[in-house]
């Protein structure tokens, strides 16, 4: 889903956190942003300046900020907000019962239980988000075209490692590399470090 962004994203100091999301000050202005819960968990645990990748929603009455602790946490949000009915606070509260880990994985295998079980959304609208995004979504491991998922492993398979040992290895090596503060660069860099290390054998602390 191609967007024209009008922020892609905002880094500066975390100075407070709401019950709806997160506040960030940069250069002197203060942005308020509505996130998710496992958002406002991962920033609120940063010391350092942290980036929070944005979507700006806009209607004649309305306009809000919502962040984002990875693309692919945005990407989700975006693929949600596509299904007739759903709108941006009911994708933030999906987002934050099921979390990007889980919640692909529901998608793709159609479990319209656990899917329902989710607070706030009925069998109806869960029966309505499968029909729209089950098989639509690029999964690998469970991850949204996110790291692990895309360049990563395809960088990997080329340097003659096995597909599925280099998901594996990828999908481990995001886990352990904190993404709280650091460059998409430079975390994709060391995500790619840790899994070569770990497929040859070695040990990627």
């Amino acid at each position: 889903m191609r967007e024209d962004w009008v922020f892609n994203s905002l880094t500066g100091r975390l100075s407070e956190t709401t019950a709806y999301g997160v506040r960030i000050e940069t250069s002197g202005v203060e942005w308020d942003l509505e996130t998710s819960a496992q958002t406002i968990a991962k920033l609120a645990r940063s010391q350092q300046a942290v980036r929070v990748y944005t979507y700006l929603h806009h209607r004649e009455d309305v306009m809000r900020l919502y962040g984002f602790y990875s693309v692919p946490e945005r990407a989700l949000f975006l693929e949600l907000i596509r299904v007739s009915g759903v709108g941006p606070k009911q994708a933030l509260r999906i987002l934050s019962g099921a979390g990007i880990e889980r919640l692909p994985l529901i998608l793709e295998t159609g479990d319209v239980d656990a899917l329902a079980a989710l607070p706030g959304l009925g069998r109806k609208t869960a029966q309505k988000i499968l029909v729209t995004l089950q098989g639509t979504l690029n999964l690998q491991d469970g991850v949204p075209g996110g790291v692990a998922g895309g360049e990563i492993v395809a960088a990997l398979v080329d340097m003659g490692f096995d597909r599925k040992a280099a998901q594996s290895a990828a999908a481990a090596a995001e886990k352990a590399v904190d993404h709280d503060g650091i460059e998409t660069d430079r975390r994709e860099a060391e995500i790619l470090r840790r899994a070569i290390i770990t497929l040859s054998g070695g040990d990627a602390l």
